[in-house]
């Protein structure tokens, strides 16, 4: 981003949608989603609020996503999504992101991905046609601010794979630029002096989200892509209980 933009958008303020996950509302997940909105209000951007639980309409994706069925004999969710009949929930979440400039997620890590009901709302509103296939959300960047129940040293090693499949698989596949992303480690375990420090990180982080640096992938965008062909080589073989086809990839 140069000089002039940044100027710009510092000026005009940003628009931050917030999706947060979590049942409780005195959680520490709470407290982060809370001095996210105070400080970037503070700092003069606008900020909407997608309370996952208290809005209780984000279900598995299903038909009732849809005012009408393209076919009502078999139900194929990324051939009615391009079709955008949209219930009006679907289509309210759809606003929301067109409306933003930055995408917050803030959740509890549950077995090192999002919640459910949070995944729910990626499957129905980044939806095909819409964030991908055809679309992209591209020019819009994407966080993630989330607790985890352990201490950081039982996460060594696995932060770059919960990152990396979400970071490059639902925000970059759609287009959207993501954050390195900030982790309350233990934040139901550690000291309150601890968790007053994680607050006024999540603060200082806020304050300057305009130069909150990209997360750096080592996966390479081509692979984000369709690219490559599969090409058959052999037949499933018979002869015992296993059997397998060969198959390999040529590029395109």
């Amino acid at each position: 981003i140069n000089a002039e933009y940044m100027g710009i958008l510092m000026k005009a303020g940003l628009k931050v949608l917030i999706v947060f996950a979590h049942a409780e509302s005195k959680s520490f997940c709470a407290a982060m989603k809370d001095m996210c909105v105070s400080t970037l209000k503070g700092k003069g951007h606008e900020v909407q609020v997608s309370d996952l639980y208290s809005m209780k309409m984000f279900l598995p994706l299903d038909k009732t996503d849809f005012t009408e069925l393209a076919d009502p004999t078999f139900f194929k969710p990324q051939a009615e999504q391009k079709k955008a009949h949209f219930s009006p929930e679907v289509k309210a979440e759809h606003d929301k992101v067109l409306w933003c400039d930055i995408i917050l997620f803030i959740y509890p890590l549950y077995w090192f991905h999002l919640p459910g009901i949070l995944k729910n709302w990626v499957d129905r509103v980044f939806s095909a046609g819409f964030a991908y296939m055809g679309a992209s959300l591209k020019g819009k960047k994407g966080m993630l601010l989330y607790t985890t129940g352990g201490p950081k040293a039982f996460f060594k090693g696995t932060e770059e794979c919960t990152w990396k499949l979400i970071n490059n698989f639902i925000f970059e596949f759609c287009g959207i630029t993501p954050l390195d992303p900030f982790v309350a480690y233990g934040a139901a375990r550690v000291s309150h002096e601890e968790r007053l420090k994680y607050l006024e990180e999540v603060k200082s982080i806020m304050e300057s989200i305009e130069t909150k640096p990209a997360f750096k992938s080592t996966i390479q965008p081509q692979y984000l892509t369709p690219h490559l062909s599969l090409i058959h080589i052999s037949e499933p073989t018979r002869r015992y209980a296993i059997s397998y086809a060969v198959f390999c990839l040529k590029k395109k």
